[in-house]
């Protein structure tokens, strides 16, 4: 009987100690995933951050794209203008007549 008894201990200290291995490893793991954790959200952050400016850019060059005419439009402007003046030319003409 008391082989038994301190047989059945030995059995619950040794569980006991594997048991206890066994929690300050997933103990370990789960630090190093919280750690891993933090550094991926500062990483999210980070890119969040730069996607905000690269958007911010893009509608800068939009609006730059939009305000700076191509040469077409200069030409355009250029021609309506030259006719514009020549109408006012005509009609500054005959008002002298």
């Amino acid at each position: 009987m008391a082989v038994d008894l301190r047989q059945r201990l030995e059995r619950i200290e040794s569980k006991s100690k594997l048991l206890t291995e066994r929690y300050q490893v997933v103990l370990d793991e789960k630090h190093a995933a919280q750690q891993r954790i933090s550094e991926l959200e500062n990483i999210v952050s980070s890119l969040r951050k730069d996607v905000e400016k690269l958007q911010q850019s893009l509608e800068y060059q939009r609006v730059a794209t939009t305000i700076s005419p191509t040469k077409d439009d200069i030409d355009r402007s250029r021609a309506i203008l030259a006719g514009l003046v020549r109408e006012i030319d005509n009609c500054i003409n005959e008002l002298k007549d």
